[in-house]
């Protein structure tokens, strides 16, 4: 259910997959800002609007929490929430999340995709005909062939997020033709619709070097219904203007402007009108953007959710420490720091892989993820920990932990303070390590130099996409490499059973072992709040991992 993207707490990272209900909430022109009924639209809320009626031209400006510089989304550095926004315009993909969070066949890149055995599995994929990357190159199995050669793990050289699904293809070949793309599987995969998902083209995914570098700060060939016209450095843009080789819907944009803000900088632009939309799903957001005039609030159940990760690089390597930081740190006073006096009800997630809105959701934080400050204060002592005044003493070395966040994220910082006062109270010193934001997961998150930080995992509508969030794979997103074999087996088993039940109840498994090693504290799902020019069609709160029309979107007639 969850998975693949990240952003920092300004905003969030990436990783979840899951769907979720809600229902709109409308400030009107009259600067009104309250919620309709508190409610959150099931199917989101995005002024959904028939083509006919919106308006053909225009430009659309839209905010970036930061300007990413990997636009290769399965390089190691690529999974970037910001960066896969703009890719899904620019990108095909077989298969679209709808909605209801089901994927759909997008058949502007494959008319057809089916498993056509079943032991082994076996899928079929018809490539549209017109298909075609920006260069004019047809869209063909060798871009398929090239894309698992690049992620199935069998070369090192390529640095990877992920090899979960690559590394079980036995071969992809033609089938009629090279427009028919035959992919075997020598082990049974459940999510195999995520696969291809973005498509690269073969010329820059058949060498390592390329895969690594080519897409670095630039997305030289592509194939959408956009195309990137210009990444600007220096004014932190990106603007994408309609693909003049695409063969499907034309869009209905002449431009649309991405536009990279600093911490809260994009309220300030939306109230000075120089953006179109921009999210408010804090309350200190959401109070300063409430009373905006001619402007629709609207909201549905995002697919994200913010947690504090561990990493085993430092103090916390000792998992007995994790455990009593799990118990001292009260994840439902965090979660009022996240929600505030936002007019929605919100509840602590007790799950890593499903979201609270989730049919296979259950509780599993129970005795190991509690709050309960004396069972902390034992498990500490029992690990040979000793009060000296105020702060616990091991070895004569102080018990001294320090939380890394990016700079100017008021959130991050918040949470931080509350958790730095809990520890207190258990003789724990927490440090606050505020890094640049550009930094932060380049240099601290991703190759785990920090004790406990704070993101945001966005769900990508596939449970598989978070397994290696949790295992041992050292080419994954765990980034704090804290896992166990009795995580990687019952994750693996998941990934490969085909009864949706079954796999439900295996993920449940593996995530009473996360919480009882420690791995990362869940604290919220958040909602996703949308404040917007009313005339903006198409696009605002998206429920659970739903894709983006990008040929829909723009104004109203």
């Amino acid at each position: 259910m969850k998975i693949t993207k990240k952003l920092g707490l300004a905003a969030g990272l990436v990783s979840i997959a899951l769907v979720v209900t809600a229902c709109s909430g409308g400030g009107g022109d009259d600067g009104d800002g309250a919620a309709k009924n508190g409610q959150l639209s099931p199917d989101g809320d995005i002024n959904a609007t028939a083509a006919a009626d919106v308006e053909q031209g225009g430009t659309l400006t839209l905010p970036l929490q930061q300007l990413p510089s990997q636009w290769n989304y399965a390089q190691l550095d690529g999974a970037l929430g910001d960066a896969s926004l703009i890719e899904s315009a620019v990108l095909p993909q077989p298969f679209r999340i709808d909605e209801k969070g089901v994927p759909q066949i997008d058949d502007n890149l494959v008319t057809s995709a089916e498993a056509t055995s079943e032991d082994p599995l076996v899928v079929t994929y018809d490539i549209n005909p017109d298909a075609v990357w920006n260069d004019g190159t047809p869209i063909t199995v060798a871009d398929f062939q090239a894309w698992k050669t690049a992620l199935d793990g069998s070369n090192a050289e390529y640095q990877v997020g992920s090899t979960l699904g690559p590394d079980r293809m036995a071969s992809v070949e033609a089938g009629s033709s090279d427009k028919q793309v035959v992919v075997t599987y020598s082990e049974p995969f459940s999510d195999w619709k995520s696969m291809f998902a973005p498509l690269y083209p073969a010329s820059l995914y058949n060498d390592p070097t390329a895969f690594n570098t080519a897409y670095v700060d630039t997305l030289p060939v592509s194939a959408g219904p956009y195309e990137v016209q210009k990444i600007d450095t220096t004014a932190q843009t990106v603007t994408i203007v309609p693909n003049e080789k695409w063969w499907g819907d034309a869009p209905k944009l002449d431009s649309i402007v991405f536009r990279a803000l600093d911490s809260d900088a994009d309220i300030d632009a939306y109230l000075n009108g120089e953006i179109d939309y921009v999210t408010g799903n804090s309350s200190e957001r959401y109070d300063r953007l409430k009373g905006a005039k001619n402007t629709d609030i609207r909201a549905a159940p995002s697919n994200r959710y913010t947690h504090v990760d561990f990493s085993t690089k430092g103090v916390l390597a000792d998992e007995k420490i994790r455990q009593a930081i799990q118990h001292a740190v009260d994840r439902e006073a965090l979660g009022k720091v996240i929600t505030g006096t936002l007019p929605y009800e919100l509840t602590t997630l007790n799950n890593h892989l499903f979201l609270s809105t989730d049919g296979a959701y259950q509780d599993n934080a129970k005795e190991t993820g509690d709050y309960d400050v004396d069972e902390a204060k034992k498990i500490l002592a029992d690990d040979g920990y000793e009060l000296n005044g105020d702060v616990l003493e091991k070895d004569g070395k102080k018990l001294e932990i320090a939380v890394t966040i990016p700079s100017g994220t008021p959130i991050s910082q918040q949470l931080s303070e509350v958790m730095q006062s809990q520890l207190a109270t258990v003789g724990i010193t927490l440090k606050i390590n505020a890094v640049a934001v550009d930094a932060f997961f380049e240099d601290n998150v991703t190759p785990g130099n920090y004790d406990m930080t704070i993101f945001v995992w966005q769900g990508t509508g596939y449970q598989a996409s978070s397994v290696s969030i949790y295992n041992s794979d050292e080419q994954g997103q765990n980034y704090g490499r804290v896992s166990s074999p009795e995580i990687d087996d019952l994750l693996n088993q998941a990934v490969g059973e085909g009864d949706p039940e079954k796999a439900a109840d295996l993920y449940n498994q593996a995530d009473e072992k996360i919480w009882q090693i420690g791995h990362s504290m869940p604290i919220i799902q958040a909602p996703f709040i949308s404040f917007q020019s009313p005339k903006l069609a198409n696009y605002g709160a998206r429920a659970g991992a739903s894709d983006v029309d990008w040929t829909v979107v723009g104004f109203t007639k």
